[in-house]
């Protein structure tokens, strides 16, 4: 099999963008990876073009610490990219072997940092900073992948193609990237520093079992200060760490070099000599109220009336927050029109803070019921002492991938696609499968005839 005149040796992976293969380059005689899109992503011509102008831009980056890109080009529908093919294992294989030293984590946070400042001064936001696109290689040398592949995705695009999905890896995405808002390079910092307290501590700052409940934390938590297991991690470098997590950008590192700069010092004082660092951030504030952060495409003419999490949150009592509403995805062509979707979110502090719009999509529907505590009943309201004949809704549910199972109002009904035929009223809709995040909604159903269910799941990393 050939892309234009690589030649693939094998499958590397698979991601979101893409296949990766292992590949032979006749021309030069070199191995590359080659990346290629999936046909969903390609879309139209003007999506096609912008790919290929953001992706030649990125080709001009020169770092040791960023894989380099060779060429991209187009064989008829099919868009790829030929990159450095690298001998070296990501981090997250890495650390699953065995705790990396205190030492070796600094000096790849440093390296990490000098690739991200160099890319950031060209206007290159990577997006997707995570341990599984840090390749480490025997040297101890690091090199970042996919870099900017996630800034090449047309806002626009995304919204037309794919529901429910987001630039980005959950637990590693920063506050202002949950929200939807403009991000520059001081949110590839955040995730930098989530991969510093996640290599140092062996946990990740923020974590839970489904999509709602790890956006919450990330918007309103601060974790509890990095530590090693034997206790001697360096006071400056923990206070480092917590400065990259803050939750405003104005009170992290403005810049990889200023991080790179203090982890220099750290290193230096590699025996656990504390260092002034410039700041943590505070404990108190104000909440942040989360927007739109379902990751979850819901389509029909059913109106979903909540998003619940299956975990508590942690060191929190219970909460009964306000409902804010939210637009679903856009549907099919020729199925019923979208539903809306309204999500708990946390009490507000006494000091106000403006609700977050981010617009999914563009063909969106206003409405939807508001609700300030999820109701569930089993079935439509009773009928009139006549017995009216009972009306039933189909509600047709598939997800990406398939075969997930399906749940309504906790009994099993099957795994996707799956056609099932209920009575109208409000029903708990939970979708799950091994090695994704869980997808719950309350969804309402609220006309005979059929609702289509489109999930699109999240993995783990």
């Amino acid at each position: 099999m050939k892309y234009g005149r690589y030649e693939i040796i094998k499958e590397l992976g698979r991601g979101a963008m893409g296949v990766v293969y292992q590949a032979h380059d006749p021309r030069i005689d070199r191995p590359v990876a080659l990346k290629v899109l999936r046909p969903d992503r390609v879309t139209t011509e003007d999506f096609v073009q912008r790919f290929l102008k953001e992706a030649r831009a990125i080709g001009r980056l020169s770092h040791a610490n960023i894989v380099t890109v060779y060429d991209v080009g187009q064989d008829h529908e099919t868009i790829y990219i030929a990159m450095e093919f690298l001998e070296g294992r990501p981090l997250n294989e890495v650390v699953r072997e065995k705790p990396l030293a205190v030492k070796d984590v600094i000096n790849i946070g440093l390296q990490v940092a000098k690739a991200l400042d160099y890319a950031h001064a060209r206007g290159i936001i990577h997006r997707d900073i995570k341990p599984s696109n840090v390749i480490l290689d025997d040297r101890g040398r690091i090199k970042i992948t996919d870099f900017g592949i996630a800034r090449i995705e047309d806002p626009e695009v995304t919204r037309q193609t794919q529901a429910g999905e987001i630039l980005g890896t959950p637990v590693y995405m920063s506050p202002e990237q949950v929200m939807g808002k403009t991000v520059d390079g001081r949110s590839d910092l955040y995730s930098l520093g989530i991969i510093l307290y996640e290599l140092t501590t062996g946990r990740r700052p923020f974590s839970g079992k489904n999509i709602a409940v790890i956006f919450r934390a990330i918007i309103q938590d601060i974790p509890p200060e990095p530590q090693t297991a034997d206790g001697n991690l360096s006071p400056g470098f923990a206070s480092l760490i917590m400065k990259s997590l803050a939750k405003e950008p104005e009170k992290r590192f403005q810049s990889g070099r200023q991080m790179a700069d203090e982890l220099k010092v750290c290193l230096e004082r590699k025996n656990n000599v504390d260092v002034p660092q410039s700041g943590r951030p505070e404990k108190k504030g104000r909440l942040l109220w989360i927007g739109v952060i379902l990751l979850m495409l819901a389509v029909g003419g059913g109106g979903f009336y909540y998003f619940k999490s299956r975990q508590p949150m942690q060191d929190q009592p219970p909460i009964e927050p306000p409902s804010v509403e939210q637009t679903t995805m856009e549907t099919p062509a020729g199925n019923a029109p979208a539903a809306s979707v309204s999500v708990p979110l946390p009490a507000e502090d006494s000091a106000k803070s403006e609700i977050p719009e981010v617009e999914i999509q563009d063909k969106a529907v206003a409405g939807g019921e508001k609700t300030t505590t999820p109701g569930l009943s089993t079935g439509p309201e009773k009928q009139s002492t006549d017995k009216k004949k009972e009306v039933l809704a189909l509600l047709k549910i598939d997800s990406v991938p398939t075969s997930a199972q399906v749940f309504i109002n906790d009994a099993f009904k099957g795994k996707t696609p799956a056609n099932l035929t209920l009575p109208l009223g409000k029903y708990e809709v939970l979708v799950t499968l091994r090695g994704y995040y869980e997808w719950e909604a309350g969804i309402d159903l609220d006309h005979p005839g059929e609702t289509p269910l489109y999930v699109r799941l999240v993995a783990e990393e």
